[in-house]
């Protein structure tokens, strides 16, 4: 049965980082020869390269999506071409049309286990193993990974229904103390504003005043992600 990789380009630190996250997740990342590879149990079954390119492909946007939530900040990631291995061990590199260009972090803290005990501390699970879990489980994180990242005004909103319909109302919200009554009502006073946002607003009526204290779009991204993850932490 052939083994399928996906060869993976970037920053040495940003790939050897997602291989460290990634060491007890299927798919993950095996490095050899200094080169970086995505691979998957799941993939063995499969026959055609184009097959592998595009999960691989898939998983790659929502890793940068999961990644985005927690680090907010992103470099480029290019996904080259699919390395068939036979089971006598011959590779074929094939390239499937123009590889793609995703994104991940860089410029990470670094979990270091301590030099010189018996033996490597395991390091603790992290918290996008969690985020990945999630998505594979309820499509609705995966649709708001993907509106976080957009980061606009109305994506930003959907996020916030989306949390808000999951616990059933902003009283839940406020009572598990994720935001205070107060900063959902600015975020939504902003957000729905045309007076101040203009065309960036989630509504073209002027009939929705803006909030007295106006929210910049980064306080926005920090309250609706912190709001985000605090719902993942509770599934």
């Amino acid at each position: 049965m052939a083994e399928w990789r996906v060869h993976l380009q970037g920053e040495q630190f940003d790939l050897q980082e997602l291989k460290e996250i990634l060491i007890r997740h299927d798919p993950y990342i095996i490095e050899e020869d200094s080169n970086f590879y995505l691979t998957s149990r799941a993939w063995d079954k499969l026959r055609e390269p184009r097959e592998v390119d595009g999960q691989a492909k898939a998983f790659i946007q929502l890793l940068e999506n999961a990644a985005y939530l927690h680090l907010r900040d992103t470099v480029p990631l290019t996904i080259g071409g699919v390395v068939r291995i036979d089971d006598d061990g011959r590779r074929h590199h094939i390239l499937i049309a123009e590889p793609g260009i995703y994104t991940i972090r860089g410029g990470r803290v670094r979990l270091t286990a301590t030099v010189g005990g018996p033996e490597p501390i395991e390091r603790p699970e992290h918290q996008l193993i969690k985020v990945l879990r999630e998505s594979a489980k309820n499509p609705l994180v995966v649709e708001a990974l993907r509106f976080f990242h957009k980061g606009d005004w109305v994506s930003l909103y959907k996020v916030y229904e989306i949390v808000n319909d999951e616990v059933y109302g902003k009283g839940e919200i406020i009572r598990r103390g994720w935001l205070t009554s107060q900063s959902i009502s600015r975020f939504k006073q902003m957000a729905q504003s045309h007076e101040a946002l203009g065309d960036d607003a989630r509504h073209a009526s002027r009939k929705f005043i803006p909030p007295k204290k106006p929210m910049s779009i980064h306080e926005a991204r920090t309250i609706i992600g912190d709001l985000f993850l605090k719902w993942i932490d509770s599934l």
